[in-house]
């Protein structure tokens, strides 16, 4: 806060540039299998942005909040700050303070290079990490010199992962266990998580990355605790971990080429639902993507070597109409049968859009099997929302 209230004076008022919004919208989840709806709640978010710039320093102030009101269950009103910050900059230089999110992978699926940030689980098989990712409190400087980026963090207040509600269609329990879901409550000023990361572009156009963080394990599982009660407690882990990761891109006229890969130590694994088992965890993937005149192909291949889940996935996108998005995505293992298929269709016009979007799964129960532990929870999302 001192190094910010030094900054202050150096601020001129001689350009102001702002903009706000207001997204109102419902989402909800219909269930095949059970024939339900489920998971329904609408939606608030009040954006606002405004940059400053002065002669030297050049202040960037953001508000965006996500408020969720659940329709279909008990719980509490949740407001997440998807991005509350303000950050002052120079050519060379950005400090940055406030609640974050960052961005380290450069896959589609499952990201799993982006351990800087809880995630909400409430939905298990959602991709999307506009929806899925939370934000944390804390300090993000990066330098930039030449070529080279330059990324410290610091975390203040890790935030903790969002677990599916008590007696929710994901709910891991099925009843049989004291257990309430919700937020993760992380204490601040304890536990901290920080890091940093090297980031460097070529000439030929190859973007490479390196990351070192300390961090929570996440997904956070869930420890069995027994005791007088007439059942077993359901208590969330607080198990922190280091993690060395690199990402790689190299983009050739119409050709992009990328790859990831994360080596965690002493990692909480998944086994299924709930157990899992504390080893090294290695996950690497390369991905190919080419654009076309109307559409978009990726493909990629991605592999967990503790738990032996290897899976080809692919993706393709329609991109020639501005009102009508249509993508499907595929996920499936290369020795289980052990299967996502998502369709997706996103119709905007104005201020209006409408999401629609189709997860089925298949596989086994077993620990060969990752998507198979949800195949009993194909659905249709719908997302509706309206912006001014």
């Amino acid at each position: 806060m001192i190094f910010l209230l030094l900054l202050l004076p150096l601020i001129a008022l001689s350009q102001d540039f702002s903009e706000e919004s207001f997204t109102v919208g419902g989402r909800s989840s219909y269930f095949t299998n059970s024939s339900e709806w489920d998971n329904t709640f609408l939606y608030y978010v009040p954006e606002y942005s405004s940059e400053t710039f002065g002669e030297t320093v050049g202040l960037r102030r953001k508000l965006k909040l996500r408020v969720l009101d659940y329709v279909s269950s008990d719980e509490k009103v949740i407001i997440d700050p998807l991005d509350v910050s303000a950050e002052f900059f120079t050519n060379n230089n950005s400090f940055q303070v406030g609640f974050l999110r960052y961005r380290f992978s450069e896959t589609f699926g499952v990201q799993f290079l982006d351990v800087a940030n809880p995630r909400d689980y409430s939905e298990f098989i959602i991709n999307d990490l506009a929806w899925s990712k939370r934000s944390v409190f804390g300090v993000n400087n990066t330098y930039k010199w030449n070529d080279l980026q330059i990324q410290l963090i610091l975390t203040l207040w890790p935030n903790g992962d969002r677990l599916p509600y008590k007696d929710s269609a994901f709910d891991p329990t099925n009843g049989q266990i004291d257990y309430q879901g919700g937020v993760v409550e992380r204490p601040w000023l304890k536990d901290l998580e920080y890091g940093t990361r090297f980031k460097y572009l070529f000439q030929n156009g190859l973007d490479l990355s390196f990351l070192y963080y300390h961090h929570f394990s996440r997904p956070t599982f869930l420890d069995i605790k027994f005791n007088n009660q007439s059942l077993p407690k359901a208590v969330p882990t607080n198990h922190l971990v280091d993690s060395l990761g690199s990402s790689a891109s190299y983009v050739w006229e119409n050709w992009v080429l990328r790859g990831d890969a994360l080596f965690t130590f002493n990692d909480l694994v998944q086994e299924d639902l709930i157990n899992y088992k504390k080893e090294n965890h290695f996950q690497a993937l390369a991905g190919i993507d080419r654009n076309f005149d109307n559409f978009l192909f990726g493909l990629q291949l991605q592999g967990d070597f503790a738990t032996q889940r290897h899976f080809y996935g692919v993706r393709s996108e329609y991109t020639n109409n501005t009102w009508w998005k249509p993508s499907v995505m595929v996920f499936r293992s290369f020795k289980a049968n052990d299967q996502w298929l998502q369709l997706k269709s996103l119709f905007e016009s104005d201020d209006w859009k409408f999401s629609l979007v189709y997860d089925n799964i298949h596989g086994g129960k077993d620990e060969e099997n990752l998507f198979g532990l949800y195949r009993t929870e194909d659905r249709f999302l719908v997302d509706v929302s309206f912006t001014y």
